[in-house]
């Protein structure tokens, strides 16, 4: 069973991981409405489509839903990884972002290997 300490160190890195991808859509030039709440963000395109961001503290994953399909990242090292495709979070939010979106995002890299520490 994790301690306590390590409990809240994965919640709080988390809530900046959720923060930091907030962040990063706010520098794109595209379109997204992001609502966030309830441990997750909603990122909502013109076309009606969405992307949902959620974190998974029981399974200590982190979920993201796109129309490509659903994917389980967990923490290995110093990088979130997709346990179907082997992408790291980062290069996986700039493909489903740009499959929504019609348009290349590269708004995304680097994002969650400096908080999977």
């Amino acid at each position: 069973m994790a301690s306590m300490d390590s409990e809240q160190s994965f919640h709080t890195s988390l809530d900046e991981l959720m923060m930091a991808i907030e962040d990063r859509l706010d520098e794109v030039d595209i379109d997204i409405d992001v609502d966030g709440g309830d441990g997750q963000l909603i990122l909502t395109f013109l076309s009606g489509s969405q992307i949902v961001v959620s974190r998974q503290p029981a399974q200590r994953e982190v979920w993201v839903a796109a129309k490509s399909g659903g994917f389980h990242l967990h923490r290995e090292k110093a990088a979130w990884l997709c346990a179907t495709t082997g992408e790291t979070l980062d290069v996986l939010l700039n493909r489903v972002v740009s499959e929504q979106a019609g348009l290349e995002v590269q708004a995304f890299m680097g994002i969650g290997a400096e908080l999977a520490q």
